[in-house]
């Protein structure tokens, strides 16, 4: 029941509320790129980079061959690619919590604000997760059965993973490194021999697909620009991420967290997390509290349109997101306290190699978003959800409604991450297709698509050459004569005005269309 309910939650509603706002044939948020360039290969064959495409991305549309051309069929591989991802994550943490609790994490999974957004778009981080996901499950399996055929699919998993993006590689790093210590205490040049030959046809694989895919123009590399206070920077990257996975795994730790039966270690690594969860309520405003992109009172990407869109999350509701982020830290702190020393070597590397891979994206200044973390989650889960109370309690002992009772604040979690989470999806596809839909009207009225501003997608769409220079959020020949906005302009008429309803079935919100002025 649980795994249906995730698919029905992560993949399933998202397809259908992408169906019935028409966002399964447009592009979203950065994947207006990523369809660009899969469509041109899908068409003719040829590969042309856009300026916008920094993560490998490659392996993610070779594989569609000619299907690649239709971004209806873009979509649903990255829908199907997300059943995958739930499915790999349930046979990951299945020995290490059991059944019930690794469907529970693939349902807390699911729930990840955005989840459905990123499995309904071309965007790569379900794609590139689906792939570590399975990597590391077939690397558990091999490493547990001594199967050098399984440690090869596992490794080829997550080589298809680093061609879609590069933070793939924490996945089989994490499988070799495991893989080596295993025969370094075994001793057996056999071990050895496989790790060494193992390695190095991934390293050799990976440089040679490394520098084919550089040999492109108009690529997009990282702009590494050093942080002047590193500290400040590495200190807030890890304070955001923390806050944005206690949010998502508060069922979890809801579920299991037990602070008065805690030891001192416990409890003193929950008060540093209430004094840091504090610190930063009080550094700002409850809509700034989380890293944001997909996680936000305004709706997904918010900074892909033009003009401020109407919260969809009151600032009340919103203080409650944030208080059970707050909670759910504060006693996440403790659980990992007692239970990280045994977290499983595969998961225990794999989540400590994201965890510093985003802090060094924060460390070189390059920006660190909310569903960069979305990785870090299923190792967490792992260590979370195999948190055990001494013993059965007996039921003379403790009534039934009572053992009910301390249940009843995971299951609230829950279902509010879930209505969070829907919330996000049907708002993100809701907006897109809005300002699509209002930007194909101007055409259908006679304006070029490239004097029509509506943002990032329509934008990098329907330019001529894509971004120039790469990464510089400019089109040449966009002339913006016509911008659709979020935003209503004081004292000057709407060329047009376009209404939707900005939860696909509820609601009523307004874009208007201004005269700019061509530039």
């Amino acid at each position: 029941m649980l795994l249906a309910a995730a698919g029905l939650l992560g993949v399933l509603v998202p397809l259908a509320l992408a169906t019935t706002t028409g966002g399964l044939a447009i592009p979203h948020n950065d994947a207006w790129s990523y369809s660009r360039i899969a469509q041109t290969f899908g068409n003719n064959g040829h590969i042309e980079l856009l300026g916008w495409n920094r993560s490998a991305l490659f392996g993610q549309f070779l594989v569609l061959g000619p299907l690649a051309r239709w971004v209806i069929a873009q979509h649903v591989f990255v829908a199907l690619l997300g059943v995958v991802t739930l499915a790999a994550v349930h046979d990951l943490l299945v020995d290490t919590v059991g059944r019930v609790r690794a469907a529970l994490a693939v349902l807390i999974v699911a729930t990840w604000p955005g989840f459905g957004l990123l499995a309904t778009s071309f965007m790569l981080d379900v794609p590139a997760m689906a792939a570590m996901m399975v990597c590391l499950a077939l690397g558990r399996r091999a490493l547990r059965n001594g199967s050098t055929v399984l440690l090869a699919v596992s490794i080829t998993f997550g080589l298809w993973g680093f061609t879609i993006r590069e933070q793939a590689l924490a996945a089989p790093a994490a499988v070799l490194l495991i893989a080596a210590a295993t025969a370094w205490r075994s001793r057996r040049i056999r071990d050895w021999s496989v790790v060494i030959v193992t390695s190095a046809m991934f390293l050799v694989t990976a440089t040679v697909f490394e520098l084919w895919r550089r040999s492109y123009a108009a690529g997009d590399p990282p702009v590494l620009a050093v942080p002047e206070s590193l500290v400040q920077v590495g200190g807030n990257a890890l304070v955001d991420g923390y806050f944005v996975l206690a949010l998502v795994s508060a069922p979890a730790v809801l579920l299991v967290a037990r602070p008065w039966r805690w030891g001192c270690g416990a409890l003193v690594a929950s008060a540093a997390a209430a004094v840091v969860a504090v610190v930063a309520v009080s550094n700002g405003s409850a809509e700034d509290f989380f890293v944001g992109n997909y996680l936000d009172p305004a709706g997904p990407y918010r900074a892909a349109g033009n003009g401020r869109p109407a919260e969809i999350f009151p600032a009340s509701a919103w203080w409650v997101v944030v208080a059970l982020a707050c909670v759910s830290g504060v006693l996440l702190a403790g659980v990992l306290a007692r239970r990280l020393r045994r977290v499983d070597p595969v998961l225990g590397t794999f989540g400590a190699l994201i965890v510093l891979g985003n802090l060094g994206t924060a460390l070189t200044g390059q920006e660190l978003f909310d569903r960069y973390w979305l990785l870090a989650l299923p190792p967490l889960l792992a260590v979370v959800l195999a948190e055990r109370t001494a013993r059965s309690p007996n039921p003379s002992e403790h009534p039934s409604f009572a053992r009910i009772a301390v249940r009843l604040p995971a299951v609230a979690a829950l279902a509010a991450l879930a209505g969070v989470s829907l919330v996000i999806t049907a708002a993100g596809l809701a907006y897109d297709s809005a300002r699509w839909d209002a930007a194909e009207r101007m055409v259908a009225m006679g304006v070029p698509a490239v004097d029509v501003n509506s943002g990032l997608e329509w934008n990098g769409y329907h330019s001529g050459v894509g971004m120039s220079p790469p990464g510089s959020w400019k089109f040449p020949g966009s002339r913006s004569c016509y911008r659709v906005t979020a935003s209503q302009r004081p004292g000057q008429e709407a060329e047009m005005v376009w209404s939707y309803r900005p939860l696909v079935v509820a609601g009523a919100a307004q874009l208007w269309v201004y005269r700019d002025g061509c530039r």
